[in-house]
């Protein structure tokens, strides 16, 4: 072999360590960088108040109320939805609690509420072959008379 090619296979074998070692260098550092933070998921919430409710009355006792506000978990793009599903969704809160004794009424939790109503929503707008335009219902208020 002439001293060219050697050479020329020591510059090519100089250039791939040095390429591998920048590789490497590169890999440790990004692996030690902190992991990017999630982005935040942002939220709206919309309300409907006052809620009243007639409970159903056991042996023939007074009528009994229920106040209810709930509180809708949706998504900037499903928003201006939710507003215009109002209507829809306090009726079908009124008839999914409507059907509860007060005795029932007052067992139940918050959570067993909002499970109670997620349970109706979903039921009324798969009926309606529609999607939920919210990811959560939960209670704000809750006063039983």
């Amino acid at each position: 072999m002439n001293s060219r090619t050697l050479i020329v296979a020591a510059l090519v074998a100089i250039a791939v360590a040095g390429v591998g070692a920048g590789g490497w260098w590169y890999y440790q550092r990004a692996a030690h960088d902190e992991p990017a933070q999630p982005k935040p998921v942002d939220y709206r919430f919309i309300t409907l108040d006052k809620n009243i409710v007639m409970l159903k009355s056991e042996a023939g006792g007074d009528a009994r109320f229920m106040a209810v506000d709930l509180v809708f978990r949706s998504t900037p793009e499903d928003e201006a939805k939710v507003k215009e599903q109002l209507p829809l969704l306090k009726s079908v809160a009124v008839r999914a609690l409507s059907q509860l004794s007060r005795e029932r009424a007052n067992a139940l939790g918050i959570d067993d509420y909002q499970r109670l109503l997620d349970k109706a929503y979903r039921a009324a707008f798969a009926r309606e072959r529609m999607a939920l335009p919210f990811s959560e219902v939960m209670v704000s208020k809750l006063i039983i008379e």
